[in-house]
């Protein structure tokens, strides 16, 4: 198997993957761990990443996959190199500049349903485009990419028109349900700020330079949604109701989940670790009545009192 010409190690691993499972193979997660000398979490997150796009990967197995019965690529009119940029510009973002954004909308339409002769839709979250709408969004490329400082004015107050300056180190830029933000620290503090794009009125870089940390993609990686802080280190345990338990065993909704226990009517009990309470709240009030607090009882109790304000209204 020849290495497509400039892709990185990730596109080539998933190429070689959607390339094995499209001739009809099996593919085990600890063989392509050892072969791309990756962990085997990876290679399953790669797999994840294939489904999440709608490539219809299955379980065969422990450690063990193949596309389910009957598909293949070309039913889908996709070459595996086709396949392989959808699956990496939906990872990494979905907008990388004129050219790569076309041609992933173009991919994209044949996979998620804008082809009507394909038994395949995926809903993704909309967004505003990153290099049409966003005037800063170069000088933000560069200072992420140079480990440059950067100077912002952000409309910080809710709906008065406040505007605050900011000098931050720039750490990425992030997309998450159909919002850009900056991620980026401020001065000495220990949190990890959210900046929205669509709120900053000026972006001026500044003269300095800062290491990134060393825990940043761990952090990314752990992340389900935009509240996540630093490292996780509140234990939380919550019981599932057997109604909703398949979609807990079957997804992680909640940072770093393990399920604890199964009972005997159905019920599961899982235990995430989050870095603070907004990174597990909204995911658990979306859930209710099916998902309950068991510890810390502090959760249990900001809970309680958003129901009672609701209801209160």
């Amino acid at each position: 198997m020849t290495k497509p010409k400039t892709y990185d190690k990730k596109i080539f691993r998933l190429w070689a993957v959607l390339n094995r499972l499209d001739t009809g193979k099996k593919v085990f997660s600890a063989e392509l761990a050892n072969e791309f000398d990756v962990s085997i979490r990876s290679i399953q997150r790669d797999i994840e990443l294939l489904n999440m796009v709608g490539f219809p990967v299955m379980p065969c197995g422990k450690g063990c996959y193949k596309f389910v019965e009957g598909f293949n690529l070309g039913r889908m009119m996709l070459t595996e190199e086709d396949a392989t940029l959808i699956a990496f510009l939906y990872d990494i973002a979905r907008s990388l500049g004129t050219k790569f954004e076309e041609s992933f909308k173009s991919f994209q339409n044949k996979i998620t349903g804008g082809d009507h002769r394909s038994p395949y839709y995926l809903k993704a979250f909309d967004g505003i485009k990153l290099k049409a709408e966003y005037p800063f969004a170069d000088t933000l490329t560069e200072a992420v990419s140079g480990n440059t400082c950067l100077r912002l004015s952000y409309a910080s107050g809710k709906g008065k028109g406040e505007v605050k300056e900011y000098e931050c180190q720039p750490l990425k830029i992030i997309f998450y349900e159909g919002f850009w933000y900056l991620l980026a620290k401020c001065g000495n503090e220990t949190i990890m700020r959210k900046f929205r794009l669509d709120k900053m009125k000026e972006v001026k870089p500044v003269d300095k330079s800062f290491k990134i940390p060393d825990n940043l993609k761990r952090i990314l990686d752990e992340s389900v949604n935009v509240w996540f802080d630093g490292d996780r280190n509140m234990k939380v345990t919550l019981e599932v109701s057997q109604e909703v338990a398949e979609f807990f065993k079957k997804r992680n909704y909640f940072p770093k989940q393990r399920i604890v226990k199964e009972r005997a009517n159905g019920d599961i009990v899982i235990e995430s670790l989050v870095s603070c309470d907004m990174e597990i709240i909204p995911t658990i009030l979306s859930w209710i009545p099916w998902v309950k607090v068991v510890a810390p009882i502090e959760i249990k109790e900001k809970i309680e009192e958003r129901i009672r304000a609701y209801l209160r209204k």
